[in-house]
């Protein structure tokens, strides 16, 4: 019993599955909602993937993939921006 016991411990603690970057599960949300959304509901969906996730990360996330041809911002309201998926990487 306890070579079954260190053997879920070992299984516990070595996980093969790593997080994905935030960029691709930009990309990822936008593909799913159709190529646009509002960047709330894009915050939205994105912090119940990543509970960490501060809305300054998101907006330094999105203008790299902005500067990278990825996607699009454009500003709707003056605390309401669109985005526009472009081409997927």
């Amino acid at each position: 019993m306890l070579k079954q016991d260190l053997l879920l411990g070992v299984i516990k603690l070595s996980n093969p599955w790593r997080r994905t970057p935030l960029y691709y599960a930009i990309i990822e949300e936008l593909e799913r909602r159709g190529g646009s959304t509002k960047d709330i509901d894009l915050f939205k969906a994105l912090r119940e993937r990543y509970k960490d996730l501060s809305y300054s990360d998101f907006l330094k996330e999105l203008m790299k993939l902005e500067m990278q041809g990825l996607i699009h911002v454009s500003t709707l309201k003056e605390n309401l921006r669109n985005i526009e998926l472009l081409k997927s990487p």
